[in-house]
């Protein structure tokens, strides 16, 4: 069963993704963003009760990697039904410890992808500013040869896109109108920096800034919608936790649509975008009484 929260430009979608997608048009969504839950790392049931007070803590799920790797590959097909071909399917995924070692979970994952049918086509290492963790620490105790174990403090992003029946028809930007294409003009003042690159470096969000356990920053968010989305757009999220990706399409203009599990995220996530909306009204308010201001002066 399957819930609607409309908000702003989109809406989030209550439920198992793969129930939802199986419910919209094929087709017609140009990008998709997401972050797969790490479902041996968390139980997200488990920490919503944390967060309602029913719980101290949450404990770990046992789920074999066999499993994980159905539940992913059995939503994004269905996930690709609905992207439009040419459109872009981008995730960020990384390494794990599955049953105490370390997993080459994302390099796994491009594979799943494309043998249901995505094209792989860049790989972003997202580089998060944050103090060394404890693994690096093994060194300093032992500074020998063989106890290296550096921080982690790098996610994997990799882009994929739905193909399409002729190679010139991949590119989102072909049947786009002139205006189109210059009210979506990206700004290139500092592409010769880190936006030239593969390795983008975005601060994570602190524990206290966000409900959820693992959220991506706004940011992130953003800068991969103005890079592979047009204003009108739609944009989804099938793992939308607290709806980041949501928040960065209202603020660039996409339609969007999040679908997730926990309606105490949701509530979250409502609340944090008809914040994002009052701001905006604001801010254009703000510019309006400005630019009548100058006339009068003139």
């Amino acid at each position: 069963m399957i819930k609607e929260f409309p908000v702003g430009n989109g809406k989030i979608i209550q439920g198992d993704c793969l129930e939802a997608l199986n419910s919209l048009p094929e087709n017609e969504i140009v990008l998709a963003f997401t972050s797969p839950p790490y479902l041996n790392a968390i139980n997200y049931e488990e920490h919503v009760e944390k967060l309602n007070g029913k719980k101290s803590r949450w404990e770990r799920k046992e789920v074999s990697y066999e499993e994980y790797k159905q539940f992913l590959v059995d939503r994004f097909k269905a996930l690709l039904r609905v992207i439009r071909p040419g459109g872009h399917n981008i995730v960020n995924i990384s390494p794990v410890s599955w049953n105490g070692e370390r997993t080459a979970l994302s390099f796994h994952f491009v594979s799943w992808m494309e043998e249901i049918g995505w094209k792989f086509r860049e790989d972003i290492i997202w580089e998060k500013p944050i103090a060394r963790d404890r693994r690096s620490g093994v060194l300093l105790q032992h500074p020998y040869p063989g106890y290296y174990y550096p921080s982690l403090v790098a996610e994997y992003i990799f882009v994929f896109q739905k193909p399409a029946e002729k190679p010139d028809k991949e590119n989102i930007y072909w049947f786009r109108t002139p205006e189109e294409k210059e009210d979506n003009r990206i700004d290139l003042s500092d592409y010769q920096g880190e936006k030239s690159k593969n390795v983008w470096k975005i601060r994570p969000v602190a524990p206290q800034e966000n409900i959820h356990p693992c959220p991506f920053p706004v940011e992130l968010a953003d800068r991969i919608i103005q890079l592979y989305s047009y204003k009108g757009d739609t944009v989804i999220d099938i793992f939308a936790g607290s709806a980041q990706t949501n928040i960065a399409a209202e603020k660039a203009g996409r339609k969007h649509i999040g679908i997730e599990t926990q309606i105490e995220y949701i509530e979250y996530a409502v609340r944090k975008i008809n914040a994002e909306i009052s701001q905006q009204a604001l801010s254009f308010e703000t510019t309006r009484i400005k630019k009548i201001g100058n006339r009068c002066q003139d």
